[in-house]
């Protein structure tokens, strides 16, 4: 009678749930304690709605109890099912079973995922039998919860089994899985920061953030997934991002077969197994030393050494260097690797440099790249520090119109052409600040730093993004040449200051209420409110638009210099606007059917028309430097 192979061994499978009872039985009696015991402490208050939202809750968001048990203990599984890989005598001793090793992997594999899914479908019995006792049972709630927290435990536990496949040391599989969930976020994060030493302008890489979002799977399925509580009953949303990492955990399973089924077994306690995987250990290993050592000792060192690149380059070679060696040691198991190895650290360093070098010279052209203006469709500009302080104070307006864009993109040019000047501004990432006292007690600001961001949506449908600071100094303002005074042009068109201020305002928008802020009382040298009555509300609205319009009212100082001090009111304007949303004319929709918008808007003495209509409060128009002078009096 010939012998016979198996692709399953019943007998294995039964050692291995008896073997690790304790991970298995850990496990479920977690989740008893979280979803059956927790059902029937909360007897007393159980309700349809109740049995609605309790399993889901423990899906969502920072209590996704399903996702952390599945992160720990798919990796648990992983080690304990696949343990006798990291020793040589019972790796030989399981291989010399009459079993191939498609058998040997799938028995343990199975194992491992019994571990998991076998308690969550106990669990779910009885957590149905624990509603039904407290007499109120949603199915489509548990069913939920037991389908996405299996799925979640099929992509994590073999996760946790591909990263097994590559190691021959225990220790080395939970680094490796821990690193591997959380590397692509933590390198676009450190890649993105080091780009802004080297690249002027750099503000971040979208793309790659969205990217790497997908391959740290705990983090994305963390944010993209939970519930929704806009309907009635709390909805859970995001069960077909949790089935596509299912899907990708069952072809990390098939790739971890392949693997397995080549694995060299008398690699047994190396670091790496895979031969075509033990130079990418050792070059990522040094490049993820160079990145997050680098950029890390460059901060602790900051205030020390010379700010830049430069500086920031010889902490990424020092400690390129260092993990390239630690690597070796590792798949060598010895510390006197630094003759066998020293080449091909050099030759990484080498290739850091010129990576480096290629940012820092702007080979790519990227810190030169302006866009023309006809290729520009609309842009974005933000992040501008500005006074006064209201609802003007930090600028973010978009525009498609022409002539708009051209002087955008003629700023950016200026700021590019002035690179020297301000890199050494954007690399110190300080905001600098000056000012001076006047003989008669009035504080002048003479120097600060403001934040430029410019988003470009060009015609071809690609994006430009770029982030610089520019220094704000009373001579730059004063030189029309700088992009300091091109700035400050800029944010006082009168098309930009009525978007800024009013440009959330629709037709449907109607004016309802009128308030003026710090309203100075000289009778008992206070400061108030006062709302103003209805008769003001129509020509105050107008005499607003008009004077933005004309640019006398709205307009923005890059500095808290003598101009902005008498021109700017220590009152506010305070528009408040309503949205009738029910479709009727007239009259003030019910407050379930409208939606309010505040516009904060400092009063300035040159706006001629608003100071007409508020003529009865003349103190609303006391300037900045007058109510200095009162206080001091």
């Amino acid at each position: 009678m010939g012998s016979g192979t198996s692709y399953f061994n019943m007998t294995l499978f039964r050692k291995n749930l008896a073997r690790f009872w304790p991970i298995w039985g850990l496990y479920a009696l977690i989740w008893v304690v979280l979803l059956p015991a927790g059902v029937l402490l909360r007897r007393d208050v159980w309700d349809k709605g109740n049995a609605w939202e309790f399993p889901l809750v423990l899906l969502d968001g920072s209590r996704n109890m399903a996702l952390v048990l599945a992160f720990l203990f798919g990796i648990l599984c992983a080690m304990a099912v696949f343990s006798y890989l990291y020793s040589v005598r019972s790796v030989g001793m399981l291989h010399a079973l009459p079993m191939r090793r498609e058998g040997l992997f799938l028995t343990n594999y199975l194992s491992g995922l019994a571990f998991l899914w076998v308690p969550n479908f106990g669990v779910f019995l009885l957590a149905l039998a624990a509603e039904a006792l407290n007499g109120t049972v949603v199915f489509s709630s548990l069913f939920t919860w037991l389908v996405v927290t299996c799925l979640l435990c099929l992509f994590f536990y073999s996760f946790a089994v591909f990263c097994a496949m590559f190691t021959g040391h225990i220790l080395a599989l939970p680094a490796f899985y821990l690193i591997l969930n959380f590397l692509a976020a933590a390198i676009t994060y450190l890649l993105e920061s080091i780009a802004r030493e080297f690249l002027f302008g750099f503000n971040g890489a979208e793309w790659a953030e969205k990217w790497a979002m997908w391959f740290t799977p705990a983090l994305k399925l963390l944010r993209a997934t939970g519930l929704d509580y806009m309907s009635s009953t709390p909805r859970y949303c995001g069960l077909g991002l949790v089935v596509l990492y299912a899907l990708i955990g069952l072809v990390l399973a098939g790739i971890a077969l392949a693997v397995y089924c080549r694995r060299q077994l008398e690699r047994a306690g190396d670091v790496i197994t895979v031969g075509w995987v033990r130079p990418v250990f050792r070059y990522g290993m040094a490049l993820c030393c160079a990145i997050t050592l680098g950029a890390f000792f460059y901060s602790i060192f900051y205030p020390l050494l010379p700010q830049g690149p430069w500086t920031l380059l010889g902490w990424m070679l020092l400690w390129g260097a260092v993990g390239c060696f630690i690597a070796e040691m590792l798949l060598k198991k010895r510390l006197w690797v630094f003759k066998t190895s020293w080449k091909g650290c050099v030759v990484f360093l080498v290739c850091l440099v010129a990576a480096m070098a290629t940012l820092e010279l702007d080979l790519l052209g990227f810190e030169r790249k302006v866009p023309d203006a006809a290729q520009v469709k609309a842009v974005q500009i933000s992040g501008i520090n500005s006074a006064p302080y209201d609802s003007g104070a930090y600028l973010d307006f978009s525009t498609s119109d022409p002539q708009t864009i051209e002087e955008i993109t003629s700023l950016h040019s200026s700021i590019t052409g002035r690179k020297d000047e301000l890199e050494a501004v954007q690399a110190s990432g300080i905001s600098t600040e000056s000012w001076i006292t006047q003989s008669n007690g009035l504080d002048l600001q003479v120097e600060t730093t403001t934040s430029v961001h410019l988003w470009y949506e060009l015609t071809d449908g690609t994006v430009l993004e770029r982030q610089y600071h520019l220094p704000i100094r009373q001579e730059d303002l004063e030189d029309p040449s700088t992009p300091a005074a091109q700035l400050s042009r800029l944010i006082n068109q009168p098309q930009v200051i009525s978007q800024i201020y009013l440009g959330s305002i629709g037709e449907k928008h109607r004016l309802v209420d009128a308030c003026l802020i710090n309203l100075y009382n000289q009778e008992d040298d206070s400061y108030g409110f006062k709302y103003l009555p209805a008769e003001l509300l129509e020509p105050l609205l107008e005499a607003v638009q008009t004077d933005l319009a004309q640019g006398n009212l709205g307009r923005r100082y890059l500095l808290e210099d003598q101009e902005r001090m008498d021109n700017c009111c220590y009152t506010d304007l305070e528009l408040t606007f309503r949205l009738d949303q029910t479709g009727v004319s007239g009259g003030t929709a019910p407050a379930a059917t409208a939606a309010t918008y505040t516009v904060t808007i400092t009063l300035q003495k040159s706006a001629v028309h608003t100071m007409e209509v508020l003529k009865d409060y003349s103190y609303a128009f006391l300037s900045q430097a007058e109510m200095d002078q009162l206080s001091r009096n």
